[in-house]
């Protein structure tokens, strides 16, 4: 029985994956059509649907709807890092770099994790860490300078800021999560479906991205 259920979650793994390789030509693609603000509102609604149906067929909706004030305001600071900081913050990144670069600048983002573990989680980085780590950003800066190391010029600064700050949302991200002890179908699924994101009036202009006005309401002041 273990053995079948360490097949199935190296499936579920790979499945992943390999849907998750996909993103960064989504996101350019998604980016030609619509503003970073603009994609972020239809990939909300996609999620709230998706999670919605699923607790629905599950039987388990309205254990969602039965958090507390508390619940429901922990929710509401999660969901103001990921997914509204955190994408808005990567999907600027992915339109001003290619797709290719910016992937692999926002893959960092287990590194920054492990070293915002040290003071927030109080663990330890060990020697392979360090050196994992000293691996990974010197990755960094040949992608930066789009392979002149030594030239020490940016190819596109903000970009590259960009997806590396989305990596420490990511990271605080986890961390915080890390506190939610709530079954994860039930509880933090109200990231998405307590907490509703509205986007309105969004109005593109002409060289300019679209604006949008952000509201948030939690499920209990309705």
């Amino acid at each position: 029985m273990e053995a079948v259920n360490e097949k199935r979650a190296l499936l579920f793994a790979l499945g992943a994956v390999l849907m998750w390789s996909t993103v960064a030509t989504a996101f350019k693609l998604s980016l030609e059509h619509l503003a970073p603000i603009q994609l972020l509102a239809w990939a909300c609604v996609a999620s709230v649907l998706t999670l919605g149906l699923l607790l629905v067929a599950t039987g388990r909706l309205g254990q969602v709807l039965r958090g507390s004030r508390r619940d429901y305001l922990y929710s509401l600071a999660l969901g103001l890092i990921n997914p509204l900081a955190y994408y808005v913050v990567l999907f600027e990144a992915y339109d001003r770099l290619p797709a290719q670069e910016a992937q692999p600048l926002n893959y960092t983002w287990a590194f920054t994790l492990a070293i915002l573990a040290v003071p927030l989680l109080g663990q330890r980085l060990t020697r392979m860490d360090v050196i994992g780590g000293l691996v990974a950003y010197s990755g960094v800066w040949a992608i930066a300078t789009r392979g002149q190391v030594l030239a020490l010029e940016f190819a596109n600064p903000v970009g590259v800021g960009l997806a590396l700050g989305s990596t420490v949302l990511w990271a605080l991200y986890w961390i915080f999560s890390t506190r939610d002890t709530r079954d994860p179908q039930t509880g933090r699924p109200r990231m998405q479906i307590g907490t509703r994101l509205w986007i309105g009036e969004a109005v593109d202009t002409a060289g300019n991205q679209a604006i949008g006005r952000l509201k948030f309401l939690y499920a209990g002041e309705n």
